[in-house]
């Protein structure tokens, strides 16, 4: 069956935003008495919501703190670095052009998901941009991904989900839905191809060239 939609994770899927992820996160801990953490040591403890990534780099009695902590100074620098992947904007147009909806499904704290996107001008051809906050669910909930499938007004066969990580072939599985992966964001593709079983690309530009004859 063609695709009709696709859901797209946002960081290190469309978006490259480390540089200002690293520079909060890590000033935040640093604030909070911790040791700095390495760039690479932040980059692969993201993937879920803001307080998962604090959990993973200074456990989960500071977490909470650390998030409020976090957002403001994460406002002032969330502009600073930020650019579209490889792919991004041919991969959108493409969908726009092609009758398939897309819409972004992260967990980054919603309105700072949205402001990303309308930067970069991804709004239209985007739909929706569902992040963090926005409802009672996160990813991997199935809960979450079925409620972002009918607001974009489509079915589980006629939908995908494309993203950088584990998680996100979590996501996809958890609510029995087809997965891309691209090696732009946490994991490298050797890393992925030992954790996921499906498809793999380099980025949104390799994916959209090997997959296009099954989008149409």
């Amino acid at each position: 069956m063609p695709t009709r939609a696709i859901l797209f994770d946002l960081d290190g899927t469309l978006i490259d935003q480390f540089e200002a992820i690293y520079k909060a996160f890590s000033q935040v801990i640093e604030e909070m008495g911790f040791l700095k953490p390495n760039f690479e040591t932040v980059k692969k403890a993201v993937g879920g919501a803001s307080e998962a990534t604090m959990t993973k780099l200074i456990g989960k009695k500071y977490a909470v703190e650390a998030v409020q902590r976090l957002r403001p100074i994460f406002e002032k620098e969330m502009l600073n670095g930020l650019k579209a992947l490889p792919g991004s904007i041919e991969i959108l147009r493409f969908c726009k052009n092609n009758n398939i909806r897309t819409a972004v499904l992260t967990n980054k704290h919603g309105p700072h998901a949205r402001i990303a996107c309308e930067y970069l001008n991804f709004v239209p051809p985007l739909e929706f941009v569902l992040g963090a906050n926005d409802t009672k669910w996160k990813k991997p909930d199935p809960e979450l991904t079925l409620l972002a499938i009918d607001r974009i007004k489509s079915t589980k066969k006629e939908t995908i989900y494309i993203g950088d990580s584990p998680y996100d072939y979590n996501t996809a599985q958890n609510a029995g839905i087809p997965c891309y992966l691209v090696s732009t964001g946490t994991h490298s593709k050797l890393e992925l191809e030992k954790l996921c079983e499906c498809p793999i690309y380099e980025n949104l530009i390799s994916l959209l060239n090997s997959e296009i004859k099954f989008l149409v």
